[in-house]
């Protein structure tokens, strides 16, 4: 699929305001004690953040410049349908948030400094993100629909399903995702020569699941986000 920095930047702002309400919806479906479609609302919002990552990718530089030609973003055409490899793209980009916050310990690299420890390495990363990838759209299934199991003798319903890890997956997931925003705010800060194009608004929607702590304790002026919003709109 071709489009235009401008028409991939109107874009890509969709995505990530979609990615960052769908994560604030399954942040108030796990406060019920639904989560089942918590789980599924968490994995529909990595999906769009790995299709929002094939666009950041294809279109910073001109972003950075404000250069107009049309580019071709060739996994919309190829990819854009499988919700497993956007999936996949989102857990690789998360890969790196240990690091994204200064915990460098947490890099990993190959145990052999050759041709084949690399790629024996990066094989050993695509089947994690593989796995990864069939693993949450299966739990994303689950969340939304009943279903009998494999001997089809067992009902499996979406409200069978019990908290697990699901708060915590969720809180990364907001965190990733914030992490895209904050590279973007990076990046306008320091290298456009654009003007500021503010995702301030997607930032703070995502501030009471991916740093509750820090939240609790922000005064109520903060939380209003008039750091960011005309108090007269």
């Amino acid at each position: 699929m071709e489009m235009t920095p401008s028409t991939a930047r109107e874009f890509w702002k969709a995505l990530m305001d979609n990615a960052t309400g769908l994560i604030a919806d399954a942040h108030a479906l796990l406060e019920r004690e639904s989560f089942g479609r918590a789980r599924s609302l968490t994995v529909l919002a990595q999906e769009e953040l790995g299709k929002a990552l094939w666009i950041y990718e294809t279109f910073e530089r001109s972003w950075n410049t404000g250069a107009e030609a049309p580019k071709e973003v060739a996994k919309l055409k190829t990819h854009g349908r499988h919700h497993a490899t956007k999936y996949m793209d989102a857990f690789v980009f998360g890969q790196d948030l240990a690091a994204f916050w200064g915990d460098y310990d947490c890099i990993e690299s190959p145990e052999e400094d050759s041709q084949d420890g690399w790629e024996a390495f990066f094989a050993e990363r695509k089947s994690k993100a593989t796995a990864a990838g069939q693993r949450a759209n299966d739990e994303k299934m689950a969340g939304f629909y009943v279903d009998m199991d494999g001997t089809g003798e067992t009902v499996l319903s979406p409200t069978d399903i019990t908290s697990g890890n699901i708060a915590e997956d969720l809180q990364t997931a907001a965190q990733v995702i914030e992490m895209l925003l904050i590279k973007d705010h990076s990046r306008m800060k320091f290298y456009a020569a654009t003007p500021y194009d503010s995702t301030h608004e997607q930032q703070h929607r995502l501030l009471p699941i991916s740093h509750p702590d820090d939240w609790a304790t922000a005064p109520e002026e903060f939380k209003r986000g008039d750091y960011w919003m005309d108090p007269e709109a």
